[in-house]
């Protein structure tokens, strides 16, 4: 048997502890678009390792913002001309609004602070914020990896030939 390069459908339910409905509208939405392999009327669906890791990412996202303000927020990195995966992305969300923190300062300590407002245009908007930080791409690809080894769908010795980054202990 062939090996293909990506994951059928199925293992991609198996790998993002996600549901069929959600992976059909973030096709839909035009978020992740998988790879259709045949002529049939139901072809083969595949999903990229990248597009794996994306789904989770989206997952961790939807904790706390719609998929409307996902969409937004990838629509923003294509039109500004940045890669628009969120899956190595550091987000803050204040209420409607969010902004990306580009990684320059690698060196800053595992936990991230909240962000303080202290004051704003007629006290507006005054208060505490929650800094949404989605997991380190390492964190991501190891929940994918924890998910093949746990899934009784997944093929664990084909997933290790197949995925792109290896488990990674943590120090």
């Amino acid at each position: 048997m062939a090996i293909i390069d990506g994951f059928t459908r199925t293992e991609a339910l198996a790998l993002t502890e996600t549901t069929s409905n959600r992976l059909q509208y973030l096709e839909k939405a035009g978020l992740v678009i998988p790879q259709r392999i045949g002529k049939s009327r139901k072809p083969t669906v595949v999903y990229t390792w990248e597009q794996v890791l994306e789904i989770r990412a989206i997952k961790h996202l939807r904790q706390e913002i719609s998929l409307q303000t996902v969409r937004r927020v990838v629509h923003f990195l294509n039109e500004s001309g940045f890669d628009d995966s969120l899956r190595n992305k550091q987000l803050v969300v204040i209420d409607d609004e969010v902004f990306w923190i580009r990684l320059d300062w690698q060196d800053f300590p595992e936990k991230m602070p909240s962000a303080v407002k202290v004051a704003g245009a007629q006290g507006k908007g005054v208060g505490q914020y929650t800094l949404l930080v989605i997991p380190t791409l390492t964190e991501i690809v190891n929940e994918v990896w924890k998910a093949a080894k746990e899934s009784e769908t997944i093929d664990f010795e084909s997933f290790k030939q197949r995925a792109k980054a290896q488990y990674t202990q943590a120090g």
